[in-house]
C-alpha cells in the first residue's frame, strides 16, 4: 500500500502592525517580491528564492516569533542585509553544532536564525592525548552517553541501536586510563558492503587526534577484511566532508550519487 507524501514545506505566518509596510521592508531591506496582498491590507505574502513569508496584520500585542533559514552563503547575505540598514542581532560565527549563523530582527521584532553547515577549518590547537585503542564493544552505558554527548538522540533508535551492536562487523573504543573516550565500527555484510558509523568521540577528548586514531583502525581492519572491489561507505554532514576526505573518501562531485530515505513509500 503506498504511503501518503504529505509534506511540502512549511512558510511562516507572521504577525505585523502593517501589512503594506511590512511587504516594503522585506522588499527594500531583505530584496524580497512581494508576490499577493489580500483584503483591506490584512494579508499578504513575500518570497526570496524558495523562502515564503505570509505577513497577517495584528492588532493585539504581537509576540516575536525566531524562524530558523537554511541558506547557501551566510556571510554574503548578512553584508547584503547590513548594507541595506537591516538590524542584525548576531554576526555569523560558527557555532558548536556545526552551523554558521547569524541573526536578523525585522521591522516588527521578529527574529531570524539564518545558517548554513560551517566550514570545519583547521582543528583547534590541543596536543594528542594519548589513548590506546582497543578492538571491543561499548558497555551499552558507554555507548548511551556518547549519543547523549554528541547530540545524536535526534535520530538513534536506541532499541535497534542496542541489537545493532552485537553484530557490528568490527568496533574499536579508545580509552583513556581505561576510561571511555570515543569509538567507531563497522556494519554490513562482511563481503560486498562494509558501512562505517558511530565514529564519534567524547567532547571532553576533541581535537587530540583520538578520530582519526579511531578512522586509521578502521582503515587497517579494512584493508585485511574486505575484498577487492567491496563497496566501503559513510554518511556524513557537509562540514565534515573534509576528515574522511583523508581517508579516501570522496563525495558525490567525484564518485558516487548516494541517496537516503527520511520516509520510505511505494510508488505507482
Amino acid at each position: 500500500m503506498k504511503r501518503p507524501n504529505f509534506f511540502a514545506r512549511s512558510i511562516p505566518q507572521l504577525g505585523v502592525r502593517n501589512v503594506p509596510e511590512a511587504q516594503a521592508y522585506y522588499r527594500d531591506v531583505l530584496g524580497f517580491r512581494i508576490d499577493w496582498s489580500w483584503g483591506e491590507n490584512d494579508y499578504g505574502a513575500v518570497s526570496r528564492d524558495e523562502m515564503a513569508v505570509y505577513l497577517s496584520r495584528w492588532d493585539c500585542p504581537i509576540q516575536p516569533a525566531w524562524n530558523l533559514v537554511n541558506v547557501r552563503e551566510v556571510d554574503a547575505l548578512c553584508a547584503e542585509w547590513k548594507s541595506r540598514g537591516a538590524t542584525i542581532l548576531a554576526e555569523p560565527e560558527d557555532k558548536p553544532w556545526g552551523l554558521r549563523e547569524f541573526t536578523l530582527q525585522d521591522l516588527n521584532g521578529h527574529c531570524f536564525r539564518v545558517g548554513k553547515p560551517a566550514n570545519p577549518g583547521p582543528p583547534k590547537s590541543r596536543d594528542p592525548i594519548p589513548v590506546t585503542y582497543v578492538h571491543r564493544l561499548p558497555a551499552w552505558e558507554e555507548y548511551t552517553r556518547m549519543v547523549q554527548a554528541v547530540h545524536w538522540e535526534g535520530f538513534t533508535n536506541f532499541e535497534a541501536a542496542r541489537q545493532s551492536l552485537p553484530q557490528s562487523r568490527f568496533c574499536v573504543v579508545a580509552e583513556r586510563d581505561g576510561q571511555f573516550a570515543g569509538m567507531a565500527r563497522i556494519c554490513g555484510d562482511g563481503a560486498q558492503f562494509f558501512y562505517i558509523m558511530d565514529v564519534a568521540v567524547m567532547p571532553e577528548f576533541q581535537h587530540a587526534g583520538i578520530g582519526t586514531g579511531l578512522m586509521n583502525e578502521i582503515v587497517t581492519f579494512l584493508r585485511q577484511a574486505a575484498p577487492e572491489k567491496a563497496l566501503v561507505c559513510l554518511f556524513t554532514g557537509e562540514n565534515r566532508a573534509g576528515f574522511y576526505q583523508r581517508f579516501g573518501f570522496e563525495g558525490p562531485e567525484t564518485w558516487l550519487y548516494g541517496m537516503c530515505a527520511r520516509q520510505l513509500r511505494t510508488a505507482d
